[in-house]
């Protein structure tokens, strides 16, 4: 009796230590199959995307990320309904290389994969239907314009650019080896005094970048605008022109003073003798008659006649 009870537990004891790798076998199986399959309800970011139902147990998935355009053709449970999870077994895929799709007598197409607002078609039994797609996320803009360089002569470079902060205007020499730099913005725009430059209008919605060498005197000055900002950029400021600096009056004509020339008119001439050449007193002449013009004569006569006096009295005195 006690022998066939020992014979009876040894043999359970073996056929559990033989069965052992079996039933572990299979626990593992069990464990480890659900890490491969997509859990139901749950959908990752790549896949993510607006879902609309297309057909009895059928839906689309629509995407439109930095992937660019696609459509997840996906079967759902035939009481599927708009909120519900949609990790279905996928049917199909369209995208920018595969435009066209046939599933369940599905007439699948994406149109306009290039254009801004890109849509899913589907055709059945001579009725389509369109879904747009969501709106592609705008990239973020560079507000800085790109770089124009201008020649400046003398070895000196400009680089000019526009930004939401107003012009810039980056003075350099043309040899890449030397680091003398001068910048020149919206609220400092006056160069150095040696090699003149300036950003006029700084402000304005036209600024431009003036510039002159210094001791070239006989170069006249050069104009540079500047860059626009890119499209759908804003200025940061109030837009404002510069007021131009006001022109100098014309100044009134100075009269000759009357000591300078003297004037006597003769008959159909006027004629403008030089301070000295008459005696004082000449240059004072009436117009009205023909007297002054005798009168200034027969005064330069007599200064005349009495300086040779003169000379002739001290030449006597000096040889006596």
């Amino acid at each position: 009796m006690r022998t066939a009870l020992r014979a009876s537990i040894s043999t359970a004891v073996l056929a559990g230590a033989l069965l052992a790798p079996i039933a572990g076998t299979a626990y593992a199986a069990t464990t480890t199959a659900p890490a491969t399959t997509a859990v139901a309800g749950t959908v990752t970011d790549r896949y993510a995307g607006t879902s609309v139902l297309i057909d009895t147990g059928v839906i689309a998935v629509l995407r439109n990320e930095s992937e660019g355009p696609e459509v997840w053709i996906r079967a759902v449970s035939d009481s599927w309904k708009p909120g519900d999870d949609y990790a279905g077994r996928v049917l199909t895929a369209l995208d920018g290389t595969h435009l066209k799709a046939s599933v369940g007598g599905l007439e699948l197409e994406l149109v306009g994969s290039n254009s801004p607002r890109p849509s899913l078609s589907v055709a059945k039994g001579g009725t389509t239907k369109s879904y747009p797609l969501p709106q592609a996320a705008t990239p973020p803009v560079d507000c800085v314009s790109k770089v124009k360089q201008v020649d400046l002569g003398a070895g000196l470079l400009v680089d000019l650019t526009m930004s939401p902060k107003g012009p810039k205007a980056h003075v350099h020499s043309a040899d890449p080896s030397s680091t003398w730099s001068r910048t020149l913005t919206r609220t400092d725009p006056k160069g150095s005094e040696g090699y003149f430059s300036r950003i006029n209008n700084p402000s304005g919605a036209k600024p431009v970048f003036a510039w002159k060498s210094q001791g070239r005197e006989n170069v006249p000055s050069g104009f540079a605008n500047f860059p626009t900002l890119p499209k759908g950029c804003t200025p940061e400021y109030q837009v404002t022109e510069e007021t131009p600096a006001p022109k100098p009056e014309p100044s009134a004509t100075k009269p000759v003073p009357a000591t300078n020339v003297v004037s006597a008119r003769t008959t159909g001439q006027t004629t403008v003798v030089p301070q000295g050449s008459v005696a004082a007193g000449a240059e004072i002449a009436s117009e009205d008659t023909d007297n002054s013009v005798t009168l200034a004569a027969g005064a330069g006569l007599l200064s005349v006649v009495a300086a040779l006096g003169a000379t002739f009295l001290r030449r006597r005195r000096s040889h006596s």
